[in-house]
């Protein structure tokens, strides 16, 4: 598989003449510019993994409504410095990153800094594209959840800054399931059934455009089901993916919502993740219970180039990232792994991370020279009476600690 061209790569160090070299003075030799830091794309994993941080108080306190608050999928912000995941209790927690080893608070102390409340479960929330911590105007968020309309939330101070509803034939709120900043971040694209639903961000409330995928729900031509996964592509900024729970994957125009290709595999199992590769060349593709995730090249021959293996053998989200060079690709799995994939080759080069119950997010950090990532972990379960979670014989396979947590993890090269 061809490796994506990658940005941002560190030119070699400049050779000193020798003559040079010999009449250079001490002090201009204390005064040469160091070279930057190389790429991790050029850089193969295999040393240590350095735990960053770890939160678990938040999500290990049981209430009556929520007796298992487990984790349901994590974001790392744009500039890095901060992490927002979502939970089964419907908040939103952002927690922000210790900038050196000493800040660090000690394992599972770190509480967040801020929550943002949902009115229902939580299907979906997304990054502004163009966050930075330095501008407090561009820290927010998106989120959707059930019986609920979109709301962008302020990501200093947890308000609401505005909602963006849509509504159905008869005029009722309608959730989104799916949401996506459009590349140039002015526009929220939403997932509904059958429907991508546009919001100019500067004009919020009801005011919105509607874009029909599939005529009827038996109709053969387009993309039908709930359009579960959004995607834009960062090379071509008008392009985007949509994924549905009816097994497909279509690849839009922004501007004119044309159908631009379909993609149908996963056994017609629900897309439940959809992921361009940082050159645009690639598209990744995850379904539920599906152990495969599958890489396109939406190019030239629209096959299945390379597949990444997991167990997810649930309905439960596992998550994927892409490495901001393009060269790795990490999944959560069903069992506690999280699986490090070399993507040129399709090795898997790192499945040492393991946790005591399911890996359901990760998120890579947006640093070309490090493999920092953000994993969360946690899933349903169910009380039956008469068993004891203790058992010796579980207990035994399973690593310890708690089930539901947030952790920051870097892999070292080598």
């Amino acid at each position: 598989m061809e490796s994506c061209p990658t940005e941002g790569v560190a030119d070699p160090p400049l050779a000193v003449d020798a003559d040079d070299g010999a009449s250079a003075s001490a002090a201009d030799a204390t005064q040469q510019p160091t070279a930057a830091p190389l790429s991790f794309f050029h850089l193969r994993v295999g040393g240590a993994i350095r735990s960053v941080f770890t939160a678990t108080a938040e999500f290990a306190e049981p209430t009556a409504a929520v007796p298992n608050n487990f984790t349901r999928g994590v974001k790392v912000a744009p500039d890095g410095l901060c992490v927002l995941t979502s939970s089964e209790d419907q908040v939103l927690r952002l927690f922000d990153v210790p900038t050196d080893d000493a800040s660090a608070p000690a394992a599972g102390e770190l509480r967040s800094s801020l929550q943002a409340k949902e009115g229902g479960a939580i299907y979906d929330f997304c990054w502004y594209p163009f966050m930075r911590s330095s501008d407090p105007t561009s820290c927010i968020f998106v989120s959707t959840s059930r019986d609920h309309p979109i709301h962008m939330w302020d990501a200093y101070s947890g308000a609401l800054r505005a909602t963006y509803r849509a509504f159905d034939h008869l005029d009722e709120i309608t959730a989104a399931f799916s949401v996506a900043f459009n590349a140039t971040g002015d526009k929220i694209f939403a997932g509904y059934d059958r429907t991508i639903r546009v919001f100019d961000i500067t004009r919020p409330s009801r005011d919105f455009e509607t874009r029909a995928l599939c005529k009827t729900r038996r109709s053969r031509e387009g993309q039908r089901g709930i359009i579960s996964t959004l995607h834009f592509n960062p090379a071509l900024a008008h392009v985007y993916a949509a994924g549905s729970y009816n097994g497909t994957t279509y690849v839009y125009s922004e501007d004119t919502g044309e159908e631009i290709l379909c993609l149908r595999d996963h056994d017609g199992r629900g897309i439940t993740q959809v992921q361009f590769s940082p050159c645009g060349n690639y598209l990744y593709t995850a379904a539920r219970r599906d152990a495969t995730i599958n890489c396109w090249d939406v190019r030239h021959s629209l096959q299945v180039v390379q597949s990444f293996s997991r167990l997810a053998d649930t309905n439960q989200r596992i998550e994927f990232d892409v490495h901001c060079t393009g060269r790795y690709l990490i999944a959560g799995s069903r069992d506690g792994r999280a699986l490090l994939y070399d993507v040129p080759t399709g090795e898997r080069v790192d499945e040492r991370l393991t946790m005591p119950d399911a890996v359901n997010g990760v998120s890579f950090f947006p640093d070309p020279t490090r493999a920092r990532v953000a994993l969360t972990t946690g899933q349903r379960h169910f009380e039956i009476p008469g068993v004891d979670d203790s058992d010796d014989d579980e207990a035994t396979h399973e690593p310890s600690g708690p089930r539901n947590a947030l952790h920051v993890v870097e892999f070292e090269g080598e």
